[in-house]
């Protein structure tokens, strides 16, 4: 499936059968996490089969409302570090990692545990819990699947996320079709989010996208934005190779006053 097609359709399970995935089916899994691990550096990946264990220690503490997410696997990525280009790569790596999974015909969904307690979370995965923010459920969904459209979830439209030389001149839909860039930036409107926020803003200007983040007045919130920023750099940058351009974002991270400038593409 076309990454532009596979965003716009993309949704998250809340509710998995008990079955669970093949063992070979993990092990796939289980072999690109540690080809990440190499790649990236300074993580870890943990991949817990048996769901129960996660579900029980996790029950009112982490989910949606407190309502734990069950699921029959669950995979975490440890991190060390909580500085803004700690928290880009969070969201940046998982979301590679959950796309994975949703393309081998499984369903996902993030789960934030940052709010656990450290004691909770190494209890149940080691002494890699002290550094887990985040979760994915794996396995497959009871009724509504990942590729159903969310149609509850609102977005933005184009001219209040993108832009042209600067953050006060929104863009036309006519400009994107000249630049080539209209696909692109309304697939990228799907893409997930804490709290729905939609945190990201393009700025066209040249032959770069300039991407900021809309910053909030709670630095936990940044945060949690900052990891949403990573990913949508991912889906951006997996978009371009439709139109071989293979290029990768780079990150400056320049505190604008409201927004936070995060980082260049170059087209």
């Amino acid at each position: 499936m076309l990454m532009m097609d596979f965003l716009q359709k993309r949704k998250s399970v809340r509710n998995f059968k008990s079955a669970g995935v093949p063992k070979e089916e993990l092990e796939k899994i289980r072999t690109h996490c540690k080809e990440l691990e190499k790649e990236i550096g300074d993580v870890k990946f943990i991949i817990v089969e048996n769901g129960e264990i996660v579900q029980k220690a996790l029950k009112g503490k982490a989910g949606y409302s407190g309502v734990m997410i069950d699921a029959p696997h669950y995979l975490g990525l440890g991190i060390d570090k909580d500085d803004n280009r700690t928290m880009l790569a969070i969201g940046y790596i998982i979301e590679k990692i959950n796309t994975m999974i949703v393309e081998e015909g499984y369903d996902t969904c993030w789960i934030t545990i940052d709010r656990v307690d450290e004691n909770t979370r190494k209890d149940v995965f080691g002494e890699i819990g002290s550094s887990l923010k985040y979760l994915i459920a794996i396995g497959q969904g009871k009724e509504k699947k990942f590729f159903e459209i969310e149609k509850a979830s609102v977005r933005y439209p184009l001219n209040e996320i993108v832009y042209k030389d600067d953050l006060s001149n929104p863009v036309t839909i006519d400009y994107l079709e000249e630049r080539g860039l209209l696909d692109i930036l309304y697939s990228i409107r799907y893409a997930p989010s804490h709290k729905n926020l939609q945190p990201w803003r393009f700025v066209i200007s040249g032959s770069d996208v300039v991407l900021y983040m809309k910053k909030s007045s709670e630095d936990f919130e940044n945060k949690r934005s900052l990891v949403d920023m990573g990913v949508v750099m991912m889906y951006f940058e997996e978009m371009a190779k439709s139109y071989n351009i293979n290029n990768k974002w780079e990150v400056v991270m320049e505190d604008e006053g409201e927004y936070l400038k995060i980082g260049k593409f170059t087209m």
